[in-house]
């Protein structure tokens, strides 16, 4: 039987690219087995086992290398390339003989990858990205473009791919350096940036797309005052913003999205049907 370091054969720019277009695909279904003990162990196992087969032959070495990629992991899955790219660079040397990649120095950096790239993923998918792609494709949306719908899946998509494919090919050429790029506190600055620019962005949604105004009137003697022409030169989109951070209050404590759903249409009607609310 060859030996570990007979059967390492050298890489060539295609094996790397081709080794990065299999990671990249199978990444995808990194969710696909999520479970409340290990979170994504059994995805990310999935995802290196084409590598992990094809690197250890041997059966003793591959169930090794299958428990050492099950335990606990959990991070965001666009931002999992350059995780899967350090990986497979390690389990390549590893597998040539590189006997410092202990077990516990594989998973060590796994540990240490995960929460930094969670952060990021989180801030600028769930804070930058998603709100702005939302706010254009809804305002296509809401005046009958069927191309608000189909840009916000497409871009989505093409986005995520090009989140994996770089973050990938970034930890596979550069390996253990990687660690380099994560400075705390240039990622703090792009989380606290990247969350500002989404809230600016869902702040714009509430006044541009949220319509809630009020139709009462009173009178001043001869005259007669809109209560919502009052408000707007108080606090433009004032309507707006209360039924915004109602909701935003709500889901802070708990409350279910379909119970706030149903009290929202509840309290629309009532207020259309005697007159409270346009």
């Amino acid at each position: 039987m060859p030996t570990t370091t007979e059967r390492a054969s050298e890489p060539t720019a295609q094996s790397d690219a081709k080794e990065i277009r299999q990671l990249v695909r199978r990444s995808l279904l990194l969710q696909g087995a999520f479970n409340y003990e290990r979170f994504q162990n059994l995805g990310l196992w999935w995802v290196l086992r084409p590598m992990l087969d094809r690197l250890y032959p041997d059966r003793t070495e591959r169930t090794a290398a299958y428990k050492r990629h099950l335990v606990y992991f959990n991070t965001h899955p666009w931002t999992v390339g350059p995780v899967l790219g350090v990986v497979a660079g390690m389990e390549r040397k590893r597998a040539a003989g590189a006997e410092e990649l202990t077990d516990e120095t594989i998973n060590s950096v796994k540990v240490g990858m995960m929460a930094p790239l969670a952060g990021i993923g989180d801030s600028m998918v769930f804070g930058t990205i998603r709100p702005i792609m939302g706010g254009v494709c809804a305002a296509l949306a809401v005046n009958g473009n069927i191309a608000g719908p189909i840009i916000f899946f497409l871009g989505l998509l093409v986005i995520q791919f090009a989140f994996r494919i770089y973050g990938t090919s970034l930890g596979y050429r550069h390996g253990t350096r990687f660690f380099e790029h994560l400075d705390p506190a240039q990622i703090e600055r792009l989380k606290s940036s990247a969350t500002i620019l989404g809230l600016a962005v869902t702040g714009a949604l509430v006044a541009t797309l949220l319509k809630v105004s009020t139709p009462l009137s009173y009178h001043n003697g001869e005259a007669t005052l809109k209560l919502q022409e009052s408000l707007d030169q108080v606090l433009p989109f004032a309507l707006p913003l209360a039924a915004t951070l109602v909701v935003f209050m709500l889901m802070r404590r708990r409350v279910s999205p379909i119970i706030v759903l149903l009290g929202a249409a509840v309290v629309g009607f009532v207020g259309g049907y005697f007159g409270v609310l346009a």
